[in-house]
């Protein structure tokens, strides 16, 4: 822009007043710029006092979930142990049963062959 001015007039006009031009319009820019800076710089002071405050915000959700997670797997662990305690328990109960069926057993089969007999018997004799 400067540039098209000059060509427009006087070289003399030109090297006293561009200059002085050049230091005025400086002098405007930078007072206009003055004021857009230190809003930019308040805009920023409020970002980070918002960012800071949804940090402790986030910090004080992360501990508590934290805290509720931990609580969480007690429970979790505290009702696995008394489920193993419970499969225990249950399987010791069903060995102690098979075991006495075994035990039985041999009572049970000669049970069972003499019913087998009566049975022959009741036949034979005619009584069913």
């Amino acid at each position: 822009m400067a540039k098209k001015i000059a060509e427009k007039i006087p070289s003399w006009i030109s090297r006293i007043l561009l200059p002085e031009i050049r230091n005025i319009v400086k002098e405007e820019i930078s007072s206009q710029l003055k004021p857009i800076e230190a809003k930019i710089s308040a805009l920023d002071e409020k970002i980070e006092e918002r960012t800071k405050a949804l940090d402790m915000k986030i910090e004080e959700r992360t501990k508590a979930l934290e805290k509720e997670m931990t609580a969480l797997r007690n429970e979790m662990n505290e009702k696995a142990k008394s489920l193993e305690d419970k499969i225990s328990s249950l399987r010791n109960e069903m060995v102690a049963r098979f075991d006495s069926i075994e035990k039985r057993l041999p009572l049970i089969e000669r049970l069972a062959l003499l019913e087998a007999r009566m049975e022959k018997i009741e036949k034979h004799i005619g009584i069913h």
